[in-house]
């Protein structure tokens, strides 16, 4: 009688949802992207790796390379924890479930509205969302996101949602002459200022 009472009382746990910063548990992350984005990818995955417990390895494929490499890829079932494309090929890939659908953890992000649409609805089918901006920009810009064969998706959104906090959008992004993709961090300190290693404007332009 104890023991059913006990049992009774006890019961199953009930699931928790994922923190909504993700887990900074030490995994390490593939993540591809093409090599025309070089710079501001490098960027970021250092940043990321200085501040976190979690590791990013960039790979750098060329442009011409990758979308054959992302086909093989997810014909063996071995798609990087993190991938990036191009806002063209987003809804694609998408559309052949290359990527996790994390509709649940965007829409917990305090700042979800004020994430640039366009790259939100190139990663959304069905209205479910898969992709979020990696880097924007006014001709297209790139989307990330989670890879259907990650077994860490915890741990990459994890960068995920460090990518969007005011740290990687303005003290990174911004800061060396990129965009950033969240609205209310369009008007940040570097928003006026010349792109890094810009010519200095001459004497009679002054």
């Amino acid at each position: 009688m104890f023991a059913f009472a006990a049992a009774a009382c006890t019961g199953s746990p009930k699931p928790r949802s994922a923190p909504v910063d993700g887990a900074d548990s030490g995994g390490r992350l593939l993540l591809w992207t093409p090599a025309t984005l070089e710079v501001p990818a490098t960027l970021l995955v250092d940043a990321y790796n200085a501040t976190h417990a979690n590791q990013v390895e960039l790979t750098l494929v060329p442009a011409a390379e990758f979308p054959g490499r992302i086909d093989a890829a997810a014909r063996t079932g071995a798609l990087p924890d993190l991938l990036t494309g191009g806002i063209a090929d987003v809804p694609g890939w998408t559309s052949r479930g290359l990527y996790q659908d994390i509709t649940g953890r965007v829409d917990r992000l305090p700042f979800a509205a004020r994430i640039d649409q366009r790259s939100v609805r190139a990663g959304t089918r069905d209205g479910a969302k898969h992709a979020l901006p990696f880097v924007v920009d006014e001709d297209g810009g790139d989307d990330i996101g989670i890879g259907r064969d990650s077994k860490k998706a915890d741990q990459a959104w994890s960068f995920l949602f460090w990518l969007l906090s005011d740290e990687a959008q303005v003290q990174v992004l911004a800061r060396n002459g990129n965009p950033v993709a969240r609205g209310d961090l369009s008007d940040n300190e570097f928003a006026s200022a010349p792109p890094p290693n810009s010519p200095a404007p001459s004497a009679a332009g002054r």
